[in-house]
Parts: structure tokens; sequence; C-alpha cells
């Protein structure tokens, strides 16, 4: 009988990833499907490390690039994740990693959440509620989207599901990858961009939204030299990696109005230490790493295993 080993628990020398809570009913619809599938549930990394030699399939949070060498028999590993930080890929090439790729939508809804929310000045309404104040002309600078104009900072997958909700609320939207030259995208409208267009492109944009992977080519990229290019009354939002935001520069800019404020779902250090100057400020909206927290996480993922497997 073939076995799914699954390690999908939270181990507390790793990211935490406790809201959600991977069970065997959740896997129901993969057992239905495959009823001479075994389902091996682990609860720690210790056990997974212990099992490893014996492993075909995985399905974890955590897989470190040395540990291949220590699976002679596995044949795939899969994870909910999106980003390559927690579960690398086989260095050997080998052994085929498959990442969660359902993370578009509920990125993208998120995201239009925290653009509604600085263009609708809801920082300064939220405020008011607490103060017991009525003061209608706060909407006064308040701009229609479709008025708008936005970068998306790594324009793939998720980028794109991006891009489609923006440019249908009607926004102009830009889609950053360093390879491509400028074209646009026909299914999103989304005009792509490249290094040598991104400065030019940067000072007309309301809205930059970091999608960058964590990586050595991508570490501070957006630094004072991106903001400072940036105008006064645009907004940075960051749902990538954290590493990706020189914080101490971005902190400088949100301080002094170079730009007009910050919505963080990711931070360099996270949890964002208690002691961050980032958690007082009025300008900036500081989440934990939840932007694809949703009740649907966790059948979108055994889904896409269904669809995987079949292949298998």
């Amino acid at each position: 009988m073939t076995k799914l080993h699954i390690y999908l628990q939270s181990d507390p020398n790793q990211e935490n990833f406790e809201p959600f809570h991977f069970g065997p009913n959740d896997f129901q619809p993969l057992q239905a499907a495959h009823p001479n599938l075994e389902l091996v549930f682990l609860n720690s990394t210790r056990e997974m490390l212990e099992q490893l030699p014996n492993i075909e399939w995985l399905d974890t949070w955590y897989f470190d690039k040395r540990w291949y060498l220590e699976a002679p028999k596995l044949r795939a590993v899969f994870t909910p994740a999106a980003g390559k930080n927690w579960v690398h890929e086989d260095p050997r090439a080998k052994i085929p990693t498959h990442y969660g790729s359902f993370h578009g939508p509920m990125i993208a809804e998120t995201m239009l959440s925290y653009v509604l929310y600085f263009s609708r000045n809801l920082p300064a309404m939220i405020e008011q509620q607490t103060n017991r104040t009525w003061d209608r002309t706060t909407q006064r600078y308040s701009r229609l989207l479709k008025d708008q104009t936005a970068l998306i900072l790594g324009y793939g997958n998720i980028g794109r599901h991006c891009g489609q909700l923006l440019t249908s609320m009607g926004l102009t939207v830009y889609g950053y990858q360093r390879a491509h030259s400028m074209g646009q995208d026909d299914s999103t409208n989304v005009v792509y961009t490249s290094d040598s267009e991104l400065n030019s492109i940067i000072p007309t944009v309301d809205h930059v939204i970091n999608l960058l992977p964590g990586d050595p080519t991508t570490n501070d990229f957006i630094d004072r030299s991106f903001l400072t290019k940036m105008h006064n009354n645009s907004f940075l939002y960051n749902f990538g990696r954290g590493t990706t935001v020189c914080e101490t520069s971005l902190l400088w800019a949100l301080q002094n109005d170079i730009i007009a404020g910050a919505a963080l779902d990711v931070t360099a250090i996270e949890p964002l230490p208690v002691e961050s100057p980032l958690w007082q400020l009025k300008n900036t909206l500081v989440t934990p790493h939840s932007s694809c927290v949703y009740t649907e996480y966790q059948d979108l993922h055994v889904h896409q295993l269904l669809d995987l497997i079949k292949f298998q």
C-alpha cells in the first residue's frame, strides 16, 4: 500500500503555521479518491527525520535541502506553501517539489482590501470613531481607484491575480519582471516593465505592491533609493518577503512623509518585535503574515493534491 506521510504541524523551532490545523478530516477527499493510499500523520520534525529513509511521498511545511540525501525512496515533496523559504528544492534536481499554487485569489483579495483601506482613508475614520468625532471632510481627499496607478513587483502567478483584480477596478497597472521587456499581458491588461523601465515608472504610481520572493538577489530591493523615487501620496504593500524591504529605510520614509503609508503583511523578523516603531505609526498597517489565512485554505491544498497525485 502506498503511503503519504503528512507533516503539517507547527514546529516551535520553525515558522509558525498555527492558523492551519490539518487533520484526517481535511484529507477525506484524497482518501476517497485513492482508497489504497495510507495517510501517516507526523507530529514533529524529529519524527519526520526518523522515518525519512522510508518515506516515498511527503506533504510538509518544512524540508531542508540537506534532507534529500537522507531520503533514498523519496519520490515527491508537496507543500501548501507558495514560497521556497521553508521547503527547499532538491539541489540535485532529482525529486520534484510541488508548491501551493492556489494562493493568488486570496492574496489578491487581501491586497485589494488594503488598497481600499488607504484609498478611503480608513485609518483616519477609525481614529475618529475612537475619539467619537463626526467629521465628513476627512474623506474629501479620497480618490476613485479608476484614477490611480499600481506597480506589482514580482509579476508571476500571484501577481497576475492581483493585476487582474486591480485592472478590473479601473487602475492602470504595471507588472515588474526583471527579464521581461515592455509589452502587455493581454489576459489582465497589465503592462510589463523590467529593470530598464522601473526607475521611470516608480514616481508615477500610487500603489507599489511587493510580491518579490526572498533570496540574495532581492534583499533590500526596496531601499532608501527606491522609496525616495515614490511620490509622497503613494503607498507600499508587502506580501512578498520581509527581507526584500529595508525596514530602516521604510521607517525613515514613513516618519518623514516620503510616502503616505505602508501595509506590511510580512516583516524581516517574524513576529515583528514588540519594540519595533512600525507598530506605533498611524500610517502603517501591520498584519501577522495572514494574507492567505482563509477558511478555504485546507480544502484548496487538498484539492491541489488530488490534481497532482493523479499524474504520479
